[in-house]
Parts: C-alpha cells; sequence; structure tokens
C-alpha cells in the first residue's frame, strides 16, 4: 500500500463505520416504524371490534329487559285468582274491567254461552263524540288482552243526530271468552 492508499483509508474508514452503523440504524428504525404501524391497524380493528361487541352486548340487555316487561305483563294479566275461580267469574270480572278502564258510554252483554268447551259472553259497547284515539284505544286494549280472551268481532262508526247537532258513534261488537274448564 502507498501512503496515499493509507491515508485514503484511515480517511475512508470512519466514514464506511458511520456509514455502516447509519444504516443499521435506518433499518431498525424502519422495521420498527413497520411494526409499529402494523400493530396499530391490529389494534384499531381490535377497538373496532370491541365498540361492535360492546352495541351487541347493549341491544342484548335492552332485549332482555323487554323480555322481563313483557313477562312482567303477561303474569299481570294472568294473576289473581285464576286458579280458585270460575270461568264465569273470570268473564265477569273482564267485563268489569273493560268498563272501569274504557268508561264507554253505553255497553250490553248477552247472556254465557257454552260452546265447544269454551265459555262466552257477547258484548256491545258505545262512545258518543269522543276523539278517534278513544276508538283506537278501546279496541288496542280488547284486542291485546291475554286472558280471558277478547277480541273485536265489528266496529261500526256511525253518524247521529242529538238535540240538532250531529254527534259521531263508535261501536264495537265482541265477546269475553275463556275454556270452561281448563287452566290457563
Amino acid at each position: 500500500m502507498t501512503e496515499t492508499e493509507g491515508k485514503y483509508e484511515q480517511n475512508v474508514k470512519p466514514l464506511k463505520i458511520c456509514f455502516l452503523i447509519t444504516t443499521a440504524l435506518v433499518l431498525v428504525l424502519a422495521t420498527t416504524i413497520v411494526i409499529l404501524k402494523r400493530n396499530h391497524r391490529v389494534l384499531e380493528k381490535t377497538n373496532t371490534e370491541l365498540v361492535k361487541a360492546f352495541d351487541g352486548l347493549e341491544r342484548v340487555k335492552d332485549a332482555n329487559l323487554q323480555r322481563k316487561q313483557s313477562l312482567a305483563a303477561i303474569k299481570a294479566q294472568l294473576a289473581g285468582d285464576i286458579d280458585t275461580s270460575s270461568p264465569e267469574n273470570r268473564i265477569y270480572g273482564k267485563i268489569d274491567e273493560i268498563t272501569s278502564k274504557l268508561k264507554p258510554d253505553d255497553m250490553t252483554i248477552t247472556t254465557l254461552e257454552k260452546k265447544g268447551g269454551n265459555l262466552s259472553l257477547h258484548y256491545t259497547i258505545k262512545f258518543i263524540n269522543p276523539q278517534y284515539s278513544v276508538l283506537l284505544n278501546a279496541v288496542s286494549q280488547l284486542q291485546h288482552s291475554v286472558f280471558p280472551f277478547s277480541p273485536v268481532n265489528t266496529i261500526a262508526i256511525s253518524q247521529t243526530e242529538q238535540n240538532g247537532k250531529g254527534v259521531l258513534e263508535y261501536t264495537i261488537s265482541g265477546s269475553v271468552m275463556t275454556p270452561e274448564r281448563a287452566k290457563p
């Protein structure tokens, strides 16, 4: 080696070492950044899935609460002395409930009928000049009764004259039914 080559080698050697160290640091830094980015994407995906899971948990909690409320409503409908009362008393009790809740202007009932193992009583209730919401509420309460059953057979809306004024009259006909001997 010549003296020039030796000086060159001495001057370049530290630069080579710095270059190699810098390259190694850049590679380590680039690898670290790539790994951190990948981990960040995985964490974001996990976070999104956790948010969905928590939303699902809230929906399940809401559905469970609605189920409990529905069961409570059914138990309230079936509560009381169902096991000990006679079918006739259950039907008359339902008629009393209809009268007290709906407060019709007029109500007529027929005698009890026994047909096909069921006991039923037909009713007709009238509302004079109420709002339409009164009719909807009455039909809804009658149709959604769990026990004894009280389906609505007919609904009639007519206009009559009272004291020189036209008034609306809503007539709802239906029946209250219960099994004659079987428990609900």
